[in-house]
Parts: structure tokens; sequence; C-alpha cells
């Protein structure tokens, strides 16, 4: 009994220290963007493939919502980010007790989500700052490390979906783990 309950603090311990640092480091990011890029000119990581420019994103994933009313547009906003860390919370308390794999995807994405809301309360805005493009002939819009962690623990869970189809019953993917 004992050696269970020290399994599952250590497990909290290793999941709240992920969360926590990916944050960090996200917001760290962000920071140095805002203290480094803001007003310069952008820096070639790989000429015509990679560069930091800063810009400042007052809407969603892809500029969504750009269009919109400011005003609407915030309560669209975090209406949808209440939404979203509701039912992530939902998911992670389904899974505290399962497979370690979904557990690391959702704190991946948690971390990437408690990054950008965090910019969004404090700023009104999100500060992107990765650019990938192909000369002039394709460009992705600019992102930040809190969009890198979020796609990553998306796939990651996309990769457990198909790991546990439809033949794997729910029973066995959210009994407890003997890590």
């Amino acid at each position: 009994m004992i050696q269970i309950v020290v399994r599952r603090k250590l497990r909290i311990f290793i999941l709240a220290v992920l969360v926590l640092a990916c944050s960090s480091c996200d917001l760290a990011t962000k920071w140095l963007a805002k203290s480094f890029l803001h007003h310069a000119a952008p820096i070639q990581i790989i000429k015509n493939y990679i560069e930091l420019r800063y810009t400042e994103n007052t809407a969603i994933a892809f500029s969504m919502l750009q269009s919109i009313d400011d005003g609407l547009r915030l309560w669209i906003i975090y209406s949808l980010s209440s939404v979203a860390m509701g039912f992530l919370i939902y998911l992670i308390w389904k899974f505290r007790k399962g497979t370690f794999l979904p557990l690391i995807a959702l704190m991946l994405i948690l971390s990437g989500a408690i990054g950008n809301i965090s910019e969004r309360i404090m700023r009104g805005y999100v500060i992107d700052f990765i650019h990938l493009h192909y000369f002039d002939k394709f460009s992705w819009p600019v992102f930040n490390v809190a969009d890198i962690l979020i796609t990553i623990g998306a796939v990651l869970l996309g990769l457990f979906m198909l790991k546990y189809n439809d033949e794997t019953s729910e029973s066995e993917i959210f009994e407890e783990e003997q890590i």
C-alpha cells in the first residue's frame, strides 16, 4: 500500500515538474522575444527558412477571429479557453490512474495553454516569434513555444489513441498502471 502511494506521489511530482518547466520555458522565451526582438529586424536562423520575428497575436491560432470586433473577440477567446481548460482538466482527471503517455501528452497541452492564457491575461495578446518559411513562396504563421507544446501533446495523444483503438476496452486504458 505504501509503495502505491509513493508511486502516485512520484507520478504527480513528475507531471507537476513537467508542467512547471514547460510553461516557464514558454513564458521565458516570450519575455526574451519581447526584450530582444521587439522593434528589431527579424533574425535569420537558417536563411530563407527559419527566422525569429516578433509579433503580437490578439486573435487565436493562425490569426483566426482577427476580423471580429475586439470586445467580442476577447469574450469568444476567453469563453473557448475556459471550456477547453475545463475539458483538459476532465481528461487529466480521467487518465490520472491510467497509462502514463496520455497524461504526459495532456500535461504538454496544459503547459502550452497556461503559457498562452497567462500571456493573454497579462498583456492582452500572445507573443509569437518563430517564423518558418520557404523563401517568399511559403510562409507558416508565426508561432511560439506554447504552440509547439500543444502540437507535440496533441500528436502524442493521437498516437496513443491509434495504439488503443476500438479493440481495447476502456477499463484497460484507465486502470492503474504499475510504474
